[in-house]
């Protein structure tokens, strides 16, 4: 009998030793919505999760120790304390749903990924494998799941168009497009200073950053929409000059443009005190802010009707209210879905496995 036992631990120890076991992981964890969920998709949602995690670190947390990180607190965007581990698990949960709930709604309008955007998801799906495959790899994440996620992904975009364009499920009026327009989007002149010396790569400190503001602020506070491109392009070289860099008349006038810029752009791109700066411009107001953490802008808010149509700038208006609209219509029906994942599979794939580097 004792010989039985020993033989049998000894076959257990070369199970779990040999590449291949089949005691190892489960090829699915259960369903969403009655659709099977493979152990690569939910792996990849769960270290995307643990991404979003890691950009919430504080400066005294390293993500690196995936097992101490895990049971640290970080702060969401909202402002929420949470452990790491909960918030992984309920944003792999969250997109889980979201990825059944796009394909389901896709499927019930018939739709089909156009060649150019097939292509464009196989395009960066290739990209994160080069750059990427190998991490992937390490964290049992598969070519077929990340080429799959990335056409769940433009299959959402697509639905844009297939719920809201002009000949979509609800197609948006004209009276929608218009007042988002007005009022969820800025139409600006600007332009871009780099907060870093474009020679050295050096970056501005605080009291730079604060000079280069004041100076930009002092330059626009009285222009108009007719002076407004020269009080800019005058001012840009003693800007570049507190960082060390030269800029001349003619560099600084190639760099003034014309863009929208949505208010969901702007929550990622600005602090809310400078989105809502932004946000309250009048038609003729300027404004010099921090963007991105490493840039200037500073910009002028136009009128876009002005000198655009509705038509001409149809498919940008759409595209930004249309992708909001989709958002909030998948994270409803995803929240909808029946949750039947198995505990004893998903067991079996702890974040707390996840590898950050190989």
């Amino acid at each position: 009998m004792k010989r039985k036992l020993l033989a049998l631990a000894s076959a257990l120890a070369l199970c779990f030793s040999l590449a291949g076991c089949t005691i190892s992981t489960p090829d699915t964890v259960g369903t969403i919505g009655g659709q099977e969920i493979s152990s690569g998709l939910y792996l990849l949602a769960q270290f995307d999760a643990y991404q979003q995690a890691a950009q919430l670190a504080g400066e005294d947390q390293d993500p690196s120790n995936v097992g101490s990180f895990l049971g640290q607190t970080i702060t969401t965007e909202d402002g929420e304390s949470v452990t790491v581990r909960d918030f992984v698990a309920d944003a792999t949960l969250e997109d889980l749903r979201r990825y059944v709930a796009v394909e389901d709604r896709f499927a019930q309008l018939g739709g089909e990924l156009d060649p150019d955007a097939a292509a464009q998801a196989d395009s960066y799906a290739d990209q994160l494998l080069e750059n990427y495959g190998d991490l992937y790899a390490a964290n049992g994440i598969g070519e077929q799941t990340l080429r799959s996620y990335e056409q769940n992904l433009f299959k959402q975009a697509a639905l844009v168009d297939l719920i809201y364009g002009a000949e979509g499920e609800t197609p948006l009026t004209d009276e929608q497009l218009t007042d988002h327009l007005e009022n969820e989007m800025l139409y600006i002149r600007y332009t871009t200073v780099p907060l870093y010396n474009l020679s050295t790569f050096a970056f501005a400190d605080e009291e730079q950053t604060a000079q280069m503001l004041d100076l930009a602020g002092q330059a626009i506070a009285d222009s108009t929409p007719a002076t407004f491109d020269d009080a800019v392009i005058a001012a840009l070289p003693d800007i570049y000059a507190v960082l060390g860099t030269e800029i001349t008349a003619e560099e600084a006038a190639d760099q003034m443009n014309n863009s929208f810029i949505s208010l969901s752009e702007m929550q990622g791109s600005f602090s809310e005190e400078d989105t809502q700066t932004l946000m309250q411009l009048e038609f003729g107001q300027t404004a010099a802010v921090e963007y991105g953490g490493t840039s200037l802008l500073i910009a002028m808010r136009q009128d876009p009707l002005e000198t655009l149509t509705l038509d001409t700038v149809r498919s940008t208006v759409l595209s930004d209210l249309g992708t909001t609209l989709v958002t909030q219509d998948i994270a409803q029906a995803g929240e909808a879905l029946e949750v039947s994942l198995d505990s004893s599979a998903t067991a079996k794939l702890p974040a707390r496995k996840i590898k950050t580097s190989v």
